[in-house]
């Protein structure tokens, strides 16, 4: 009789939630429009605003909208060769519609961050049937993604949330046709992830029976891992072929001799300390770091193993927690046997932590709301007792609403916002022909193809070590630009002008200082080491550089500590 009424009332209350589940839903929208609105505020305010890695992945796509743009740009033709093919096609069509990739690029993340929440909050349904504790997960994990550079950037890794999420919920649901979709679209955005969602239908083949793992007997994991692997291998398949037309990645061995990859390198990965390898960087686990209470999240399995009230609530399907951290980890160490042939192994851990933990956190901090509720209600608890626990509560409560109304301003500072400071040589290239070469080492030089969108030969946000075809030659540019720029010999200088076709030069300042050369990391600790060492040496051995002796001469426009020289003017001038 007990049991038929304990049913009998866990049927009623999940009746009674049903009619706010759609009240909680829309609070868990409000929670990304309310990131998403500020951060558009920030964009749109300043003139000359990018997010950083959008000047790798969405810049040259600016080519949709004006095809004469980057003409015979290295660097621009490797970006885009490797982007995906589902974001070359997006932004494609918005650039058919009139919407410039750069703009899109800058509205995407309010989109992709809703679709993203709704899909958590149905998923977090099904591991435990509270809506309150569905907004809870929604809240902590745009608390998590905000506060990182991935969906605010609109490029192949922001797409992750929404797809991933999606396929989530529909595998929660068990509908084959929506999970398939969402496994190609995941391959076509971005398809590192996806072979974790392979990995993860294969875990789920697996079911524990009497303390020891057995293959389930529930055909539905077997048909959806099939065409789960048919759908990848055809989605992956023309994206390897694409990107092989900058030839085959950098192997191991070939990492270990190149200082690219060193402890000091621009993409480090070998002679770091083994915390670091294992937890940090491109070789390790990179778990959220903020906001701290996504660390709730490893009291899960002991509270559920307890006797809480609302531990009952929660499904078997919270096992897909413990699944995706099993394939993700699995395809990590997939990853670091097979070095770079399935990109860097924090890929695979990187986004599916982002999202494990804050629904782990927001089911752990539900059920122990719900228990603390329950326990003050008790006419037996002390009021001294009832007082610490509701301090308590009150102080859980406080510290996830000055996170989350504080967050923007601390979200701001870790996006990895460019904003230009130099509006006029902004205008006085862009006003100059779309076949313009730029050589400079400044660091702005990285910010003129998204400001000015002219070409530059080299920089540092594009020495990229990955594809020794690209490599090499851009390593080749590098070298160039070194000698143009500190050369004292005219002719190697004019000869070099010539040979690039090279229109002009951005100096600072300081560019003609030993120190200048010497504070750049992507220069010292690289494969072009000893020719930076040799314009060090020039540098200090005072030996003017053609372009220094010049330079007044030449200026085509000076604003704060940058100027412009006329590389032709260099050319003619009989020195």
């Amino acid at each position: 009789m007990r049991i038929k009424n304990l049913l009998k009332l866990e049927a009623s209350s999940e009746v009674i939630t049903r009619p706010y589940e759609f009240l909680w839903l829309c609070f868990s929208l409000i929670v990304p429009l309310y990131f998403g609105l500020i951060s558009l505020h920030h964009v749109f305010s300043l003139e000359h605003t990018v997010q950083d890695d959008a000047r790798h992945h969405v810049v040259w796509l600016q080519r949709y909208s004006d095809p004469q743009l980057f003409p015979n740009d290295l660097i621009a033709d490797y970006f885009q060769t490797l982007a995906p093919a589902g974001f070359r096609c997006l932004y494609w069509m918005a650039a058919k519609l009139g919407v410039e990739p750069l703009l899109l690029a800058k509205v995407l993340p309010i989109v992709l961050a809703l679709i993203t929440s709704a899909y958590i909050f149905k998923a977090s349904l099904h591991l435990l049937p509270i809506p309150a504790g569905a907004f809870l997960a929604v809240l902590l994990l745009n608390q998590t993604f905000w506060l990182k550079d991935d969906i605010v950037s609109a490029t192949p890794r922001a797409f992750v949330y929404p797809l991933f999420a999606a396929f989530l919920y529909y595998l929660l649901r068990r509908s084959l046709v929506a999970c398939l979709i969402t496994i190609a679209l995941q391959g076509l955005f971005f398809p590192q992830l996806l072979l974790v969602e392979i990995a993860i239908l294969t875990v789920r083949l697996i079911s524990w029976q009497n303390g020891s793992p057995r293959l389930t007997q529930e055909k539905h994991h077997y048909i959806i891992w099939l065409l789960g692997l048919g759908i990848a291998a055809l989605v992956i398949l023309p994206f390897t072929q694409g990107s092989s037309e900058f030839g085959e990645v950098v192997t191991a061995s070939q990492m270990q001799a190149m200082p690219e990859f060193g402890s000091e390198g621009r993409s480090k990965y070998f002679g770091v300390d083994l915390i670091s390898f294992i937890l940090s960087g491109s070789s390790g686990l990179r778990a959220p770091d903020m906001p701290y209470v996504n660390w709730i999240s490893l009291s899960l399995p002991i509270i559920l193993k307890s006797q809480l009230p609302l531990v009952r609530r929660v499904t078997k399907e919270i096992r897909v927690l413990w699944q995706i951290l099993l394939a993700s980890l699995g395809v990590f160490l997939l990853a670091h046997l097979v070095l770079l042939r399935l990109y860097f192994p924090n890929r695979y851990t990187y986004h599916s932590l982002r999202f494990v933990m804050p629904i782990a956190a927001a089911i752990a901090l539900t059920i122990l709301f719900q228990a603390s509720w329950r326990w003050l209600r008790q006419p037996r608890a002390t009021k001294a007792s009832k007082q610490y626990v509701v301090l308590g509560m009150m102080g859980a409560l406080l510290i996830l609403c000055l996170v989350t109304f504080a967050l923007p301003t601390i979200a701001l500072s870790r996006q990895q916002w460019v904003v230009g400071r130099y509006s006029k040589i902004y205008s006085f290239f862009a006003d100059q022909p779309k076949d313009t070469l730029i050589a400079s080492l400044v660091k702005e030089a990285n910010s003129l193809p998204t400001f000015s969108q002219r070409s530059i030969l080299a920089g540092e946000e594009f020495a990229f070590a990955y594809h020794p075809n690209y490599y090499n030659q851009f390593k080749q540019q590098t070298i160039d630009t070194i000698y143009a720029l500190y050369s004292s010999d005219s002719r190697k200088v004019k000869e070099i002008i010539q040979t690039y076709g090279i229109d002009f030069f951005v100096v600072e300042n300081t560019s003609f200082q030993p120190a200048f050369l010497a504070e750049k990391k992507w220069l010292v600790h690289s494969s072009f080491q000893p020719i930076v060492l040799e314009a060090i040496a020039w540098l200090e051995q005072e030996q003017q550089p053609v372009l220094q002796r010049l330079q007044n001469q030449c200026s085509a426009l000076s604003e704060g500590e940058l100027t412009i020289v006329n590389a032709e003017c260099i050319a003619i001038f009989d020195d």
